[in-house]
């Protein structure tokens, strides 16, 4: 049985609204209370819905009341979305209540309704994509799909990259949801392409955060670490820590799947540190949440316990978000897992009710299938079986395969333990029949993993041919120049060598040295980039002290070759050195006889 509590990895992953820092709360008001335009009011109300969710519901309730109060008595169309898809973000955020997740999809529907009637097409995008986030919540995935392909056909005709990449992944979140990994590789391609182009900083972390997730469902752990790695960089470049503590926890999960226990605790450490040099303590939730996840799947459930019951934070949190039957929940799981049986089923049955009220549908499953597994330990296989089959029909809603067959075998194993081998039988064909499906999936994904490493080798040679081509018309461009420069000095000789006015010697010597301390300085340009990495003061100093020899030396020699060519004295012999010459080779080929 795979011991993992994955209903701790739905705990919301807070940043700066989540922290309990007076400083960060008085920054959002002093913000608000500054804030002279409607939408500035709107998003730092929204700051502040934030922050609240969870930690005081009421509150965070109160300001997204407000929230929408000013956008509808503002009768502004696109406020008044911009408000419905704000408060479907904040839901959506506690998407592991179903009651979260149906609000938020009624917030996206009215954003919706809004901006289709009122012709807004890039808002209607984005509400596309905020019912997509809702549908796939909800394990609604063919309409999720939908309302992502009606965002894509809608934004072709809108110039926007950044839509465009946030339609991409969100594409490629779906198709994960499918198994239709080729297809969310090259949704996040696409995505990756646009971000990369255009260098904006969210666009390329959320891109790299996908990418790392596509590699992460085909077992690929070093490519989904490499995405972690660039993003973590690309945060500390940018400054964007509080960003980090999540880059942190993703590669602390992947070092998990690897059964890397030390690393993988290590970056949670790094975590928590970051998080109290950050003052978020709040963060620090999740954190524990993913060190439960570590000591469970590495069968460590006295250390588990230990871990739990000392860093209440988790439960103060929990408690204070109205939902201490989660806390109850969680106790249940890992008491049970541990051999605690008194304690397991006490809170197990103390959170049920909400469970089964409030929950969303992999937690029901989830409950029922623990409920089963208790019954089990304590021999009562009537009961085990009764909620056992309970979680099939909730996990068939979720078509996940994975736990489809885990609870298949439970069953087999329980029928065999009642003496019910014909019942036994089906249970253990369904089995084999998931093991069949999963093993052609794992087929599909080893094929899939062929096919986007040829997606991959396909991109390179590409941009390889992209950056031959490139570098071809470059050289053609330098051997124009290069002839262009050699004719103008070339001209310039030869207006020495006749009467020519000073003015027309002295332009023409200007702009050919010009022309050519400015290509010197423009192939210096590529060196110096490549030499200082685009440092900006490297460049500075190294273009300062490359000026400072260039231009003396251009005035310098500027002014010699215009002296040289226009002394009368120097134009007169060259004159007769070039043409008397050739007189003086015809008088001396002349016969004696003739003179």
């Amino acid at each position: 049985m795979k011991k993992v509590i994955l209903l701790l990895a739905c705990l919301p992953l807070f940043f700066t609204a989540s922290s309990q820092s007076t400083y960060y709360v008085d920054s959002l008001n002093r913000q608000l209370a500054h804030a002279v335009t409607v939408p500035d009011r709107m998003y730092w109300l929204n700051a502040q819905a934030t922050y609240y969710i969870g930690y005081d519901n009421s509150r965070a309730e109160e300001l997204g009341a407000r929230l929408l109060a000013i956008a509808d008595s503002s009768r502004n169309r696109e406020w008044m979305i911009k408000a419905f898809l704000y408060s479907a973000d904040r839901f959506y955020v506690f998407g592991y209540e179903q009651q979260s997740i149906n609000k938020g999809l009624e917030y996206s529907q009215k954003a919706f309704d809004i901006a289709k009637a009122s012709h807004l097409d890039e808002y209607t995008c984005w509400a596309y994509l905020s019912l997509a986030r809702g549908y796939l919540s909800n394990s609604e995935l063919d309409k999720a799909i939908n309302s992502n392909n009606m965002a894509l056909s809608v934004a072709s005709s809108i110039e926007n990259d950044s839509l465009k990449t946030y339609i991409y992944n969100s594409l490629a979140r779906v198709y994960l949801g499918k198994n239709e990994k080729l297809l969310a590789f090259r949704s996040c391609l696409n995505a990756l392409d646009i971000a990369e182009s255009n260098g904006e900083y969210t666009l390329l972390q959320n891109t790299y955060d996908q990418m790392s997730d596509i590699y992460r469902s085909l077992s690929d752990f070093e490519k989904a670490k490499d995405f972690q790695f660039k993003r973590a960089t690309l945060q500390r470049q940018q400054h964007h820590l509080y960003d980090l503590l999540d880059t942190y926890q993703a590669i602390g999960n992947l070092y998990k799947f690897q059964n890397e226990f030390d690393l993988s605790l290590s970056y949670f450490q790094k975590a928590l540190t970051l998080s109290d040099s950050l003052h978020l303590e709040i963060y620090k939730v999740n954190v524990y949440s993913s060190i439960i996840n570590l000591y469970l799947n590495s069968n460590k459930y006295e250390q588990c316990v230990a871990y739990f019951n000392t860093h209440t934070e988790m439960k103060d949190f929990l408690n204070k978000a109205g939902m201490s039957y989660f806390t109850d929940y969680i106790s249940g799981i890992i008491y049970l897992l541990s051999d605690k049986l008194d304690s397991a089923i006490y809170y197990l049955n103390k959170s049920g009710p909400n469970i089964l009220a409030r929950a969303n549908k992999f937690d029901q499953c989830q409950f029922y299938f623990y409920m089963a597994v208790y019954y089990r330990k304590i021999k009562e296989y009537d009961k085990a079986i009764e909620y056992m089959l309970k979680s099939k029909v909730r996990c068939e809603q979720l078509t996940s395969l994975t736990t489809l067959k885990r609870i298949a075998t439970n069953l087999d194993s329980l029928y065999q333990l009642k003496g019910d081998y014909k019942n036994a039988y089906v249970y253990n064909a369904l089995y084999h029949t998931y093991i069949d499906s999963l093993n052609t999936l794992a087929k599909e994904r080893d094929m899939m993993a062929l096919e986007i490493d040829n997606e991959n080798r396909r991109k390179e040679r590409d941009a390889k041919l992209q950056e031959e081509k490139i570098r071809r018309n470059h050289n053609l461009q330098y051997s124009a120049i290069t002839i262009a420069i050699t004719a103008i000095f070339i001209l310039l000789g030869v207006a020495g060598v006749f009467k020519i006015s000073k003015t027309y010697i002295s332009t023409l010597s200007f702009f050919a040295f010009i022309f050519l301390f400015e290509f010197i300085i423009l192939i210096a340009d590529n060196k110096i980039h490549d030499l200082t990495h685009g440092d900006p003061w490297k460049v500075l100093a190294i273009k300062i002290g490359l000026i400072a020899i260039l231009s003396p030396l251009h005035h310098k020699l500027e002014e010699k070759v215009i002296h040289y060519l226009t002394t009368k004295e120097l134009m007169r012999i060259k004159g007769r050195g070039l043409l008397g010459r050739w007189f003086k080779k015809k008088d001396v080929d002349v016969p004696m006889g003739n003179m």
